[in-house]
């Protein structure tokens, strides 16, 4: 994204508007997006006109601002349809960019059929012709009625009709027939069976089995929720030369750009000579400079690209520069990618990069813990990697995915030298998402945790040992889905469970987690279920603030040392 080569913008323009207008007027040689965008004007929201929306007196001014021309026509007359989209389609096709369509009409009904009676002032019967709206309703009668005429069905049938280009027989016969099959689809929609309820929650995600309500204090439920520990896995050892975490996770973008030709990483500052806010993407613009591609500034652009290449087949890795960003795209993952398997079964592949975290003194919109704000939406996985092997890995898996997949990577993590590991030059095999890793074993207490603070739940766990405490440590690596039996196991086997992460206690994961095992291994606590986390306020910027918001190494011990004597 940079300034024309011949005319810079003012500098006091708002980065948004001057991004937004590089990204589509491209610099010389980069090809300009073949699209034609379509704005159906029906003069009204739910039941605010236009004119009390905005001061442009057409839809299609705004396109100008983007560097897009814009052509408003009547969207009721046919051929001025038929002629405007064949023209902006040539514009495309030509390499001459996108072309905004505005078609004005008007809203013959309510909002929705319960909006009907409001709308035209009584409630309409099943009719092929259009009722007329009365006093009581907040139509304009007046432009209904002009456009009412207008309705391009009998209009242009009419219009035929006096070309000769078709006969009033024809017409009658085309007339008959798109009435029955109209009344056909209608007739098998509102006879169709209802779904049996038992299929609840199928299609949220790949391959999902229904869901059920499950009462844990039944006997043969809590008989059912009996697992073991998962294996030890310590994860390969620090290597003071081996790679870091911020490498790890270049490597496992560039295993996948070279894997698999439909992958693309999109986002801000990711191409063009930068390589991303924390030049992670640096090493890969080389080799795969056509394939890192710079956005405007806009978050949920940059995600809306990311769901409709998905759908079309790519595999694309979005990148939010920070991850408090994605607040801006929240309603492209949370209603458009979330939502899209279970609303209409197609698959939505795509990973959004997420930068987080605390520990640098980077303040309130650099350092938040936004993995909460998702974990409670149904068709999202998130990743949150501890160590660079399995941030490799994990991203491998995550690329290969059939669902959308917000991979969480802590930047306090990034070059920290205390956490770097050996990494094989090849591409390592997929580590299962939803699986999570003992890092230690013991049965004390156990410590569950997520991304950085695994680290510090693991020297914790070191310096208890010491004094013949032995505590497990869970690393989790995936929220969603959660691996609920490994969580279970160590609550079981050790009977008395700390979990500590560094977002806020009130709404965290910690008090989710804390809600299960409570529920479902209740009778194996030997302890309240303590949780730790940050204090409830935004991420403080200045460091001796932010050190008093963030629980301490120290806090964490001292709680693990209550909980191992209770």
């Amino acid at each position: 994204m940079g300034d024309p080569a011949r005319r810079r913008p003012p500098r006091h323009l708002d980065p948004h508007h001057r991004r937004h207008r590089d990204g589509v007027r491209p610099r010389r040689r980069r090809p300009r997006l073949p699209g034609v965008f379509c704005v159906e004007n029906n003069q009204t929201a739910l039941s605010t006109p236009v004119a009390h929306q905005s001061a442009a007196r057409v839809f299609a001014d705004k396109a100008k601002g983007y560097g897009v021309p814009g052509i408003t026509i009547d969207g009721t007359d046919p051929e001025q349809v038929a002629a405007a989209f064949a023209w902006a389609a040539e514009r495309a096709r030509a390499g001459r960019g996108p072309t905004l369509v505005e078609l004005v009409t008007m809203r013959m009904c309510g909002h929705a059929h319960h909006d009907d009676m409001l709308y035209l002032g009584r409630d309409p019967q099943p009719s092929w012709s259009y009722p007329a709206p009365s006093e009581q309703g907040y139509a304009d009668a007046a432009a209904y009625a002009f456009w009412a005429a207008r309705d391009p069905i009998p209009g242009y049938a009419r219009r035929l009709a006096a070309e000769g280009t078709i006969g009033e027989a024809d017409l009658g016969v085309l007339q008959r027939e798109a009435e029955a099959m109209v009344e056909a689809e209608a007739r098998r929609v509102i006879e169709a069976p209802w779904p049996d309820g038992g299929l609840v929650g199928v299609g949220v995600l790949a391959g999902e089995s229904p869901r059920r309500h499950v009462e844990v204090l039944e006997k043969r439920a809590a008989a059912g929720l009996a697992a073991a520990l998962p294996p030890l896995d310590p994860g390969p050892p620090v290597d003071p030369r081996g790679r870091t975490f911020l490498n790890a996770v270049m490597l496992g973008v560039g295993d996948a750009l070279r894997a698999d030709p439909r992958v693309f990483v999109y986002g801000e500052d990711v191409g063009g000579r930068y390589g991303n806010a924390f030049l992670l993407l640096r090493p890969l613009l080389k080799e795969f400079g056509d394939r890192i591609l710079n956005s405007p500034l806009a978050e949920g652009g940059v995600l809306g690209v990311c769901v409709g290449a998905a759908l079309m087949g790519q595999r694309p890795i979005g990148e939010m520069q920070f991850n408090d960003f994605v607040a801006t795209g929240f309603n492209q993952l949370v209603n458009n990618a979330a939502k899209i398997r279970y609303r209409w079964g197609a698959s939505v592949p795509m990973v959004v990069r997420m930068p987080w975290g605390g520990l640098r003194h980077a303040g309130p919109y650099h350092s938040q813990n936004t993995e909460p704000w998702f974990y409670r939406t149904p068709g999202l996985k998130i990743v949150t990697p501890s160590t660079p092997h399995d941030a490799r890995a994990l991203m491998a898996a995550a690329v290969a995915d059939p669902d959308p997949v917000l991979f969480y990577e802590h930047i306090a993590l990034y070059r920290d030298p205390g956490v770097k590991q050996a990494l094989e030059e090849a591409a390592p095999a997929p580590l299962p998402l939803g699986r999570a890793a003992l890092r230690r074993a013991g049965s004390d207490l156990g410590i569950i945790s997520y991304g950085a603070y695994v680290h510090v739940a693991r020297r914790v766990a070191e310096r208890l040992a010491a004094d013949g405490i032995e505590a497990a440590v869970l690393d989790l690596r995936t929220l969603a889905p959660l691996d609920r039996a490994a969580l279970l196991a160590v609550a079981r086997h050790t009977g008395k469970v700390l979990v500590v992460h560094e977002d806020s206690r009130t709404g965290g994961i910690g008090e989710s987690l804390a809600a299960v095992i409570q529920e479902e291994a209740f009778e194996y606590l030997d302890a309240p279920v303590r949780v730790i986390g940050g204090l409830d306020t935004p991420v403080p910027y200045s460091p001796p603030l932010e050190e008093a918001f963030l629980p301490s190494e120290a806090q964490v011990e001292a709680a693990a040392r209550l909980l191992a004597r209770y």
